[in-house]
């Protein structure tokens, strides 16, 4: 894990504007830092710069940029399956200096060119520059863990791993995107990766799972290189069950690989205490587990938190949500994001990236995707249902089941109803987290409908697409990128693996769910590692706090600061913002507003005031 920037173009950015990016580029990288110039035809110039976290050979011969055969790497993120990428190359006659995961890379490129992209199982942003064809590549994984930021100027092209190091290297300031911010505002965090704009005009996101050619002259269309869909096998649920336990042991092992220490985020579910489970005691890892703890009883995990850990025996440490300074901490996670933080979860999670920094160290697994790739959300069952419904299945026994699961713990008022999407299949009410309630707060209308991309036929399968990869998944990896990397953390996601969702679906979605259970081929996974009373939870669980054990409205400061003058105001109704902030006034359903509200005004007093 990395920071990367560069350039390509007819104006090479001077050792000013270099030592400007590096400066902004530390946090990323604090073991080294390098830069590599070269000449591209006749009035041309490409700079790659790149700060090194050292995490697989950390010796410095595999600092980066990295060179070999005419081409220059420089990346950010781990290729997990880099020995068996190195064996094929071996075979093939390439010959290697290190023992890095860079080195790979970049003779894979040198032997299948940009097709060796689709060979990659891990997460990267990465820039070569082909100094043979003039040509600089650049990518992205295929769920986004990586960031890869593009500002397109008259005089060439500006690439980075952060706004700010786009703003150091070119010397221009960007104007904050006001429609973005509306958007947030509006819907929350799921209409945000929609498409490849971000909080600041001018700069584009490159699109994850794609690559792009460009030369002096400018910018390339993206081009993807995966395109997941869904293609049903017919397969009984125990051989989806056999096989899914194999791609989820695989794509655990892999992102294990690592030479220095590895912690895992822990919490009172599933999702985590498979992959820590199997880590232990399937592949002998003795890892430091890091918990968060809430004191609020509707979200304290604590004693599944410790039965999970005593049964790994492994070192634990916990850490508590601090209500404390929420104004000032909210807002420098705001400078590391770019933007305001989307949701209350990711702001709490930025106290375990604290407490894992604190404790030195440089890696962090997490069971980030589990409910996008295995169905885990309490729509999940319902849309389950309405397909078993249409396959004829009996529809009074499988409510029986949704009851006595995760029925009995819904508090969505829209998903109470077992056969919401079977009487009304597009409804997707629920998923608008502010809106339409919030019309009377923006100055701006609010879009009533909620896009959906149709990946699918299946209403299961292609909601669940669409959180991979629009929604849920590109927020929670733009929000761990920016936070752990703060603190010159890598953290990886176990289930973002491409095998294990390739494979996930070719598995019918009557198997998603059995007996009850959401995640069903994910608990087959955690038998005989993880506590049962974890296994068989039919509640979902996770890292969470109500809004109002963090922001004290009774704090006239606080009120002052959130309503003090500001171009914010044109985007939103003062008035209405203050009665929300009024501690007398009941903000019942409007938390996950209240939340954005105030990130969002942080996010301008950071910026713009």
């Amino acid at each position: 894990m990395c920071g990367v920037a560069g350039y390509i173009g007819t104006a090479l950015p001077d050792a000013a504007a270099q030592a400007r990016a590096f400066a902004a580029m530390a946090h990323r990288g604090p073991d080294n830092r390098g830069a590599r110039v070269a000449s591209i035809g006749d009035t041309g110039a490409a700079l790659l710069m790149h700060t090194r976290l050292a995490i697989i050979d950390p010796d410095p011969r595999s600092a980066q940029p990295f060179e070999a055969d005419g081409c220059i790497l420089s990346y950010n993120g781990e290729i997990y399956n880099y020995l068996e990428l190195r064996a094929a190359l071996e075979a093939l006659g390439h010959a290697f200096r290190t023992d890095s995961d860079t080195e790979v890379l970049l003779h894979a490129y040198l032997e299948w060119g940009a097709d060796c992209l689709d060979r990659l199982e891990g997460m990267w942003a990465l820039a070569i520059l082909d100094t043979r064809s003039g040509k600089l590549l650049l990518s992205r994984d295929r769920f986004g863990e990586k960031p890869l930021y593009l500002y397109l100027r008259k005089d060439g092209l500006y690439f980075a791993s952060e706004v700010k190091e786009l703003a150091a290297l070119s010397g221009d300031t960007f104007a904050v995107n006001e429609d973005r911010v509306h958007r947030f505002l509006a819907h929350g965090y799921r209409a945000l990766f929609r498409d490849r704009s971000c909080f600041f005009d001018g700069v584009d996101l490159f699109p994850a799972g794609h690559y792009a050619w460009t030369d002096a002259a400018g910018a390339a269309e993206p081009i993807p290189y995966w395109q997941p869909r869904f293609a049903p096998v017919e397969m009984s649920f125990e051989e989806a069950a056999d096989r899914a336990v194999e791609e989820i042991d695989r794509a655990i092992r892999i992102r294990l690989r690592s030479d220095v220490p590895i912690a895992i985020s822990l919490s009172g579910g599933i999702d985590s205490n498979v992959l820590a489970g199997i880590a232990v005691h399937r592949h002998g890892q003795r890892l430091h587990t890091f918990s968060m703890l809430e004191a609020d009883a509707a979200f304290d995990e604590s004693a599944a938190i410790r039965l999970a850990a005593e049964a790994l025996g492994t070192p634990h440490h916990e850490t508590r949500v601090e209500s404390a300074g929420f104004l000032d901490r909210l807002s420098r996670m705001i400078r590391s994001y770019d933007g305001p933080v989307p949701s209350l979860g990711m702001y709490l999670d930025g106290f375990l990236s604290e407490a894992v920094a604190a404790e030195g160290y440089k890696v962090l697994i997490n069971g980030n995707g589990a409910d996008e790739v295995f169905a885990g959300y309490y729509d999940h069952y319902l849309f389950w249902l309405a397909g078993r419904a249409a396959e004829g299945a009996d529809f009074d026994a499988l409510t029986a089941e949704w009851k006595a699961s995760m029925g009995a713990h819904v508090r969505n008022p829209l998903l109470a109803n077992p056969r919401a999407f079977i009487d009304a299949p597009s409804e997707r009410g629920h998923l608008h987290l502010n809106a339409p309630t919030v019309a009377d707060y923006l100055k701006r209308p609010v879009a009533g409908t909620f896009g959906e991309t149709p990946y699918c036929d299946d209403l299961l399968r292609m909601r669940m697409l669409n959180e991979l990869l629009q929604e849920s998944v590109p927020i929670l990896t733009w929000a761990h990128d920016s936070h752990y990397m703060a603190h010159s953390i890598e953290n990886r996601a176990a289930y973002l693996d491409r095998g294990l969702i390739d494979f996930m679906l070719t598995v019918p979605s009557r198997h998603l769910i059995h007996d009850g259970f959401t995640k069903a081929l994910l608990r087959r996974a955690g038998e005989g590692v993880v506590p049962p009373e974890i296994l068989h939870l039919k509640k979902k669980t996770g890292f969470n706090a109500p809004i109002a054990s963090l922001l004290n409205r009774a704090d006239a400061d606080v009120r002052d600061r959130l309503l003090s003058d500001s171009p914010f105001w044109d985007l939103v109704n003062r008035d209405a913002a203050a009665r929300l902030l009024d501690p007398a006034v009941d903000h019942a359903g409007l938390d996950n507003f209240l939340f954005c509200l105030t990130s969002a005004r942080l996010f301008y007093e950071t910026f713009v005031d």
